[in-house]
């Protein structure tokens, strides 16, 4: 019985271990796509000229800097939300995954 259980208690470690991973590259991945949009914004904003060239695709369209600023803020927003999730993810997985060690510390001590 006891062995069955601690067969799960690894597959769950695995699982979630995987799972946290997964979460830390997601959100390195997001960090890295929130300091490019601050970084564009702020180059934008030290250009002289009302329209930039803004890139769609292979493409590159004609637009007003203001809109694209605009654009760039609401992307911006939407990565920190997108973060602050996968943030309360990370924390949740890293306290499985701790919980889970523990556990099965304790199930080995008393074999």
């Amino acid at each position: 019985m006891s062995q069955n259980i601690v067969q799960e208690m690894a597959a769950s470690l695995r699982s979630n271990k995987a799972q946290l991973e997964v979460v830390n590259v997601q959100l390195s991945q997001l960090d890295r796509q929130k300091k490019l949009a601050k970084l564009t914004a702020q180059e934008l904003e030290s250009y002289p000229v009302g329209k930039v060239w803004r890139s769609c695709g292979k493409a590159f369209v004609l637009q007003d800097r203001s809109t694209y600023t605009g654009d760039l803020a609401s992307d911006e927003k939407v990565v920190e939300d997108q973060l602050k999730a996968l943030k309360i993810k990370q924390n949740y997985l890293q306290t499985t995954v701790d919980n889970t060690l523990d556990n099965l510390k304790r199930v080995m001590e008393q074999k």
